[in-house]
Protein backbone atom coordinates (compact mmCIF):
# COMPACT_ATOMS: atom_id res chain seq x y z
CA UNK A 1 0.00 0.00 0.00
CA UNK A 2 2.83 2.50 0.61
CA UNK A 3 5.01 1.75 -2.34
CA UNK A 4 1.65 2.20 -4.29
CA UNK A 5 0.51 5.14 -2.57
CA UNK A 6 3.74 7.04 -3.68
CA UNK A 7 3.95 6.24 -6.70
CA UNK A 8 0.67 7.27 -7.61
CA UNK A 9 0.63 10.60 -5.47
CA UNK A 10 4.04 11.41 -7.29
CA UNK A 11 2.17 10.99 -10.72
CA UNK A 12 0.01 13.73 -9.81
CA UNK A 13 -3.30 11.22 -9.18
CA UNK A 14 -5.13 12.41 -6.48
CA UNK A 15 -6.18 10.16 -3.30
CA UNK A 16 -9.95 9.93 -2.26
CA UNK A 17 -12.86 7.89 -0.99
CA UNK A 18 -14.37 7.43 -4.82
CA UNK A 19 -10.82 7.00 -6.26
CA UNK A 20 -9.37 4.99 -3.61
CA UNK A 21 -11.24 4.31 -0.55
CA UNK A 22 -8.56 1.73 1.35
CA UNK A 23 -5.74 4.53 0.17
CA UNK A 24 -7.68 7.57 1.50
CA UNK A 25 -8.44 5.48 4.94
CA UNK A 26 -4.59 4.92 5.09
CA UNK A 27 -3.69 8.15 4.55
CA UNK A 28 -6.36 9.48 7.20
CA UNK A 29 -4.02 7.73 9.98
CA UNK A 30 -1.71 9.93 11.03
CA UNK A 31 1.66 7.63 11.60
CA UNK A 32 0.73 6.30 8.20
CA UNK A 33 0.60 9.90 6.87
CA UNK A 34 3.95 11.06 8.55
CA UNK A 35 5.34 7.77 6.72
CA UNK A 36 4.32 9.01 3.46
CA UNK A 37 5.40 12.46 3.98
CA UNK A 38 8.85 12.25 5.46
CA UNK A 39 9.45 10.05 2.40
CA UNK A 40 7.79 12.55 0.08
CA UNK A 41 9.81 15.21 1.87
CA UNK A 42 12.92 13.75 0.12
CA UNK A 43 12.20 14.37 -2.73
CA UNK A 44 11.35 17.67 -2.10
CA UNK A 45 7.27 17.37 -1.99
CA UNK A 46 4.61 17.07 0.94
CA UNK A 47 1.49 15.30 1.82
CA UNK A 48 -1.41 17.86 1.14
CA UNK A 49 -4.94 17.82 1.20
CA UNK A 50 -7.55 20.01 -1.00
CA UNK A 51 -9.64 22.66 1.20
CA UNK A 52 -12.25 21.01 2.38
CA UNK A 53 -9.90 17.32 3.18
CA UNK A 54 -11.60 15.43 0.50
CA UNK A 55 -8.30 14.44 -0.97
CA UNK A 56 -4.87 14.03 -0.63
CA UNK A 57 -2.35 14.73 -3.50
CA UNK A 58 1.89 15.88 -3.61
CA UNK A 59 2.40 19.21 -2.78
CA UNK A 60 6.04 20.89 -3.68
CA UNK A 61 8.06 21.83 -0.92
CA UNK A 62 10.01 24.41 -2.44
CA UNK A 63 9.95 25.87 -5.75
CA UNK A 64 12.86 25.83 -7.88
CA UNK A 65 13.59 25.83 -11.58
CA UNK A 66 12.38 22.77 -12.10
CA UNK A 67 9.08 22.71 -9.53
CA UNK A 68 8.23 26.09 -11.58
CA UNK A 69 8.26 23.93 -14.94
CA UNK A 70 6.09 21.34 -13.58
CA UNK A 71 3.94 23.78 -11.96
CA UNK A 72 3.61 25.28 -15.67
CA UNK A 73 2.39 22.09 -16.57
CA UNK A 74 -0.11 21.56 -14.11
CA UNK A 75 -1.69 24.95 -14.84
CA UNK A 76 -1.73 24.65 -18.97
CA UNK A 77 -3.52 21.29 -18.46
CA UNK A 78 -5.91 22.81 -15.95
CA UNK A 79 -6.49 25.69 -19.19
CA UNK A 80 -7.50 22.93 -21.10
CA UNK A 81 -9.99 21.46 -18.29
CA UNK A 82 -11.04 24.80 -17.09
CA UNK A 83 -13.69 25.61 -19.43
CA UNK A 84 -15.38 22.03 -20.39
CA UNK A 85 -15.20 21.04 -16.57
CA UNK A 86 -17.12 24.40 -15.84
CA UNK A 87 -19.79 23.96 -18.17
CA UNK A 88 -19.88 19.98 -18.05
CA UNK A 89 -20.87 21.23 -13.69
CA UNK A 90 -23.94 23.99 -15.12
CA UNK A 91 -25.13 21.40 -17.27
CA UNK A 92 -25.63 18.76 -14.56
CA UNK A 93 -26.95 21.29 -12.50
CA UNK A 94 -29.76 21.75 -15.52
CA UNK A 95 -30.09 18.15 -15.94
CA UNK A 96 -30.29 17.20 -12.30
CA UNK A 97 -32.55 20.14 -11.14
CA UNK A 98 -30.32 20.75 -8.43
CA UNK A 99 -28.94 24.33 -7.28
CA UNK A 100 -26.01 22.79 -5.65
CA UNK A 101 -23.08 21.87 -8.29
CA UNK A 102 -21.72 18.26 -8.07
CA UNK A 103 -19.74 17.35 -5.45
CA UNK A 104 -17.14 14.98 -5.24
CA UNK A 105 -18.86 11.63 -3.85
CA UNK A 106 -22.22 12.58 -5.40
CA UNK A 107 -23.12 9.87 -7.82
CA UNK A 108 -24.32 10.35 -12.08
CA UNK A 109 -26.95 7.82 -13.49
CA UNK A 110 -25.60 7.58 -17.37
CA UNK A 111 -28.93 6.68 -18.01
CA UNK A 112 -31.14 9.31 -16.43
CA UNK A 113 -28.77 11.81 -17.38
CA UNK A 114 -29.18 10.81 -21.06
CA UNK A 115 -32.78 10.50 -20.64
CA UNK A 116 -33.37 14.39 -19.71
CA UNK A 117 -31.23 15.33 -22.67
CA UNK A 118 -33.13 13.21 -24.88
CA UNK A 119 -36.30 15.03 -24.24
CA UNK A 120 -34.45 18.74 -24.09
CA UNK A 121 -33.31 19.72 -27.17
CA UNK A 122 -31.56 22.88 -25.52
CA UNK A 123 -29.77 20.30 -23.58
CA UNK A 124 -28.73 18.37 -26.12
CA UNK A 125 -27.44 21.76 -27.99
CA UNK A 126 -25.24 22.40 -24.83
CA UNK A 127 -24.12 18.53 -25.23
CA UNK A 128 -23.32 18.91 -28.85
CA UNK A 129 -21.32 22.00 -27.84
CA UNK A 130 -18.89 20.68 -25.88
CA UNK A 131 -17.17 19.52 -29.67
CA UNK A 132 -15.49 23.05 -29.48
CA UNK A 133 -13.20 21.49 -27.19
CA UNK A 134 -10.63 18.62 -28.63
CA UNK A 135 -10.85 16.31 -25.99
CA UNK A 136 -14.84 15.61 -26.12
CA UNK A 137 -14.75 15.58 -30.21
CA UNK A 138 -16.85 12.08 -30.76
CA UNK A 139 -17.02 10.02 -33.93
CA UNK A 140 -20.57 9.48 -32.58
CA UNK A 141 -23.17 12.36 -33.76
CA UNK A 142 -25.85 10.57 -31.84
CA UNK A 143 -26.48 12.06 -28.33
CA UNK A 144 -25.78 8.51 -26.61
CA UNK A 145 -22.14 9.23 -28.21
CA UNK A 146 -21.42 12.02 -27.05
CA UNK A 147 -22.63 11.98 -23.81
CA UNK A 148 -20.42 8.57 -23.55
CA UNK A 149 -17.55 11.16 -25.12
CA UNK A 150 -17.83 13.63 -22.26
CA UNK A 151 -18.20 11.02 -19.12
CA UNK A 152 -15.31 9.22 -20.83
CA UNK A 153 -13.37 12.24 -20.75
CA UNK A 154 -13.57 13.50 -17.32
CA UNK A 155 -13.03 10.13 -16.11
CA UNK A 156 -9.87 10.08 -18.03
CA UNK A 157 -9.33 13.38 -16.23
CA UNK A 158 -9.79 11.91 -12.85
CA UNK A 159 -12.76 13.91 -11.93
CA UNK A 160 -15.50 10.98 -12.46
CA UNK A 161 -15.01 6.77 -11.51
CA UNK A 162 -17.10 4.41 -12.95
CA UNK A 163 -18.65 2.93 -10.23
CA UNK A 164 -20.34 0.56 -11.77
CA UNK A 165 -19.79 -0.96 -15.05
CA UNK A 166 -23.01 -2.61 -15.61
CA UNK A 167 -25.49 0.36 -14.83
CA UNK A 168 -23.27 3.01 -15.82
CA UNK A 169 -23.58 5.04 -12.75
CA UNK A 170 -20.36 7.11 -11.86
CA UNK A 171 -19.10 8.82 -9.06
CA UNK A 172 -17.52 12.31 -8.94
CA UNK A 173 -14.01 12.01 -7.36
CA UNK A 174 -12.08 14.23 -4.99
CA UNK A 175 -10.24 16.00 -7.45
CA UNK A 176 -13.11 18.00 -7.69
CA UNK A 177 -12.52 19.64 -4.40
CA UNK A 178 -9.27 20.64 -5.97
CA UNK A 179 -11.07 21.99 -8.84
CA UNK A 180 -13.02 24.77 -6.79
CA UNK A 181 -9.91 25.26 -5.00
CA UNK A 182 -7.85 26.21 -7.81
CA UNK A 183 -11.31 28.11 -9.32
CA UNK A 184 -11.59 30.65 -6.19
CA UNK A 185 -7.65 30.85 -6.06
CA UNK A 186 -8.39 31.83 -10.28
CA UNK A 187 -11.40 34.17 -9.48
CA UNK A 188 -9.54 36.11 -6.65
CA UNK A 189 -6.15 36.60 -8.69
CA UNK A 190 -8.48 37.44 -12.05
CA UNK A 191 -6.31 35.08 -14.32
CA UNK A 192 -4.89 31.68 -14.46
CA UNK A 193 -1.02 32.16 -12.63
CA UNK A 194 1.70 30.21 -14.74
CA UNK A 195 4.09 32.91 -14.46
CA UNK A 196 7.16 32.11 -12.39
CA UNK A 197 7.15 35.48 -10.28
CA UNK A 198 3.58 34.43 -9.40
CA UNK A 199 4.69 31.03 -8.53
CA UNK A 200 4.97 32.26 -4.56
CA UNK A 201 1.22 32.52 -4.25
CA UNK A 202 0.75 28.88 -6.45
CA UNK A 203 3.05 27.13 -3.81
CA UNK A 204 1.10 28.49 -0.56
CA UNK A 205 -2.78 28.31 -2.27
CA UNK A 206 -2.57 25.36 -4.37
CA UNK A 207 0.95 23.20 -4.34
Amino acid sequence: MFNQLLKRLLQGEFICEVSDDAGFRYLQEAERARDVDAFLTRLDYRLSRTQNQMAFYAGYRTIDKAARSDIAKVFQQFRVELQPVVEWLDMMMSCLNQDAALSPGDTLSFSRVLQVIEVNQAQADRLQAFAKFKDFTSSDDSVKGRLEKLLNTLQKWGYLRLANKDTLIYQVTGKLDYFYQALQFIQEHEQIPIEQGENDAIQESLF
